[in-house]
């Protein structure tokens, strides 16, 4: 007997069981969530685990495996937002220092983060082997970050844990410090930083746009 399963809103035709619901429902739980604590109700052996597993898995174009992770925990996780923040203030305002700073402790205060990368040197390997596709690889490359990040998220998400997204390794003087804390390849390029926790309160309601404005669908 068939149901109707809804996801945010949106009547899904089939049994609850029905692994594409059960994957969908996971994916629906995935949200931003700032409010993180320096707790975490899984182990750092499980963590380890959905990073790797999300990193082998992750579909790359032409599967170059381009994408990286680190999983950093306890005191270098203070390390690395303690790194994060004498750079990024500097850049700051005198007047949005004391809210940017309460967000950047927010972050050091999590369990941990996954640092997510892209090598340069996998994607300049590809694009001399295929340079037809020379203006697309980068593309594709981002697209292999954002499935990854998406992946890890969701997984932390299952587990309990809150998280969020940032992009502080997009300055390229914050880039330089995570690399030299880490002792990181050059080649590395920062895509995004997530920190996570146990939560501290749960994450704000999510709006939605009509999603008949988003998706179309043709057929005969």
């Amino acid at each position: 007997m068939h149901t109707n399963v809804v996801i945010d809103g949106i009547p899904h035709k089939g049994e609850p069981s029905n692994m594409s619901d059960a994957y969908l429902a996971a994916v629906a739980t995935r949200r931003t969530n700032y409010a993180i604590t320096a707790k975490s109700s899984v182990s750092d052996e499980k963590l380890e685990a959905i990073v790797k597993q999300a990193v082998l898995h992750s579909p790359t174009s032409f599967n170059t495996q381009s994408s990286r992770a680190v999983l950093v925990l306890g005191a270098e996780n203070t390390k690395l937002w303690n790194l994060v923040s004498e750079s990024f203030l500097k850049g700051v305002p005198d007047d949005k220092k004391a809210t940017a700073q309460a967000r950047l402790t927010a972050f050091a205060g999590g369990y941990g983060s996954v640092l997510f990368f892209e090598d340069q040197a996998v994607i300049d390997d590809i694009t001399a082997k295929i340079p037809i596709y020379t203006t697309l690889f980068p593309v594709w490359s981002t697209n292999a970050a954002g499935i990854l990040q998406s992946v890890v998220w969701t997984s932390l998400t299952l587990e309990g844990l809150g998280a969020s997204l940032q992009h502080f390794g997009a300055d390229p003087a914050i880039a330089a410090e995570i690399h030299k804390a880490f002792n990181l390849p050059t080649t590395w390029t920062s895509t995004a930083i997530m920190p996570f926790g146990d939560p501290a309160a749960p994450p704000a309601e999510k709006t939605f746009t009509p999603i008949e404005n988003r998706v179309k669908v043709v057929k005969a």
